[in-house]
């Protein structure tokens, strides 16, 4: 199941929106705002799981499977609040 995280959600929303409207400069100010924040979330929920990738392949690289093990464990307790 791929699971799809609320900010992704009301990204699609507003993305369809402004579409349909002509522009982003169309949505209401609340939605721009709407707009800047699920940006922001976004960017730190992919900012947080790119690092945690990226310390699992050094830990696997170095052949530390304890702390891979810790790793991964965070990784799938993020990727479980995107359902």
């Amino acid at each position: 199941m791929i699971g799809i995280h609320p900010v992704h959600r009301r990204l699609a929303e507003l993305q369809i929106k402004a579409d349909q409207l002509g522009g982003y400069h169309y949505l209401s100010l609340s939605e721009q705002q709407d707009m800047h924040y699920c940006l922001q979330v976004n960017a730190k929920l992919v900012r947080e799981l790119d690092e945690l990738k990226q310390l699992s392949f050094i830990a696997y690289t170095v052949n530390d499977t304890e702390w891979q093990h810790e790793i991964c464990k965070r990784i799938e307790e993020l990727e479980a609040k995107m359902l």
